[in-house]
């Protein structure tokens, strides 16, 4: 058993930047290898050892509350409610009286493994440092921020860093209560107390710990499908599955399946459909006739067309794309809070039950929202606001 047998997760975010995905449920629950990313954290802190867990919730959060309930694979989980998102050390703030002595605290919307958590609380109990962070390298630190290491020890967190290369905050901390009297200290900074500035009113030392695990941040859409495929290529230890196709799916025998796929329970996949490389196929899900999915994230419930081609496409739980609907991916440009992402590797988005009809095309990088409806033959070259409706 570790010495950390407390954790605090911060699982309160909406993630604006992967809507409409998030309208109606947390970024914790989106699902990459067949499962919400908030599992992943959860296990992690589980194989460790850790006993109890305070989990910061917030926007939608009934969601996480049914999915998880009290108690997951051992792990005594107490909820909080982060009444307003101002920022990440306010998200900490909440588990104050609630956690004591050592504990560690990560991000809930972060793909991580059990190594992280180990690395990290194992350099802190070797030093005699306030708290520790786990950092790690990132070819384009630009969309997270660097953190500044001399000696071992953290002595910058930059949040708006634009460098090409660098080390870059994981959201894994072991701290003790010392952290909370430095979140009173700090102030807001645009509407948000950051946790990071907090770390940076801690009295004593902090450590940078830099562990060999998995750490996957999927704060875009094509970070999502990034880090489906990956796990399912590099990780399958970490996919919950015993087997890429599950026993109660129904696979035609002239449909093809490749290698890193996952099929869910209860799917469906028809006769001389193509499922390719990278894609998962949630609970439920629907493939018609000569389909091709490739490097796809279907919802459970959703249904997919004869002869609909998606790569690089995320569809939501209960959706329905057309007959003969392409989603053709590879190169996408959106933006997203006013800043302009150009050559992503991204198809279409389509939210929770939306509706696309037969003979679509979608431009890369097209968002359709919760209950939408595009109508047939439509060539989408614009977001579609939830609810709305576009004929051709």
């Amino acid at each position: 058993m570790s010495s950390f047998e407390q954790a605090v997760v911060l699982a309160a975010g909406e993630g604006k930047r992967i809507r409409p995905l998030t309208r109606y449920q947390p970024k914790p629950m989106l699902r990459v290898a067949g499962r919400p990313i908030l599992e992943y954290p959860l296990d992690a802190l589980a194989a460790f050892g850790v006993e109890e867990v305070a989990m910061v919730v917030g926007h939608a959060k009934t969601r996480i509350q049914n999915h998880f309930g009290d108690d997951y694979r051992g792990l005594d989980i107490t909820y909080l409610t982060q009444q307003s998102r101002l920022g990440s050390g306010h998200a900490l703030q909440v588990a104050a009286g609630h956690v004591g002595g050592e504990f560690i605290a990560v991000n809930g919307d972060n793909v991580i493994d059990e190594a992280m958590v180990r690395g990290t609380a194992e350099r802190y109990a070797a030093s005699d440092a306030t708290a520790a962070l786990a950092v790690a390298s990132a070819t384009d630190a630009s969309e997270y921020g660097t953190v500044g290491v001399r000696d071992g020890l953290v002595d910058r967190i930059d949040e708006s860093d634009d460098a090409g290369s660098g080390r870059v905050n994981t959201g894994v901390y072991a701290f003790d209560e010392s952290i909370f009297d430095a979140l009173d200290r700090t102030g807001f900074e645009s509407g948000e107390r950051p946790l990071t500035a907090a770390i940076a009113e801690l009295e004593g030392p902090v450590v940078a710990a830099t562990p060999n695990g998995v750490w996957f941040d999927s704060s875009y859409p094509w970070d999502l499908l990034e880090t489906n495929e990956t796990l399912l290529y590099s990780h399958p230890d970490l996919v919950a599955a015993d087997r890429p196709v599950d026993d109660s799916a129904r696979v035609h025998e002239s449909a093809v399946i490749g290698d890193h796929v996952l099929v869910g329970p209860d799917c469906k996949v028809s006769a001389g459909a193509v499922v390719r490389s990278g894609t998962c196929l949630h609970a439920s899900t629907t493939v018609g006739e000569n389909a091709v999915l490739e490097g796809s994230i279907v919802g459970p419930d959703a249904r997919i067309g004869a002869g609909a081609v998606l790569r690089d496409t995320i569809v939501g739980g209960g959706a329905s794309i057309g007959d003969g609907t392409v989603s053709p991916g590879r190169s996408a440009t959106l933006v997203l809070d006013g800043v302009e992402y150009t050559d992503r590797r991204l198809g279409g988005i389509v939210a929770d039950r939306a509706t696309v009809g037969s003979n679509v095309t979608v431009t890369p990088g097209c968002r359709v929202g919760p209950r939408a409806t595009v109508g047939s033959g439509v060539a989408l070259r614009h977001d579609v606001p939830e609810g709305a409706e576009v004929m051709g």
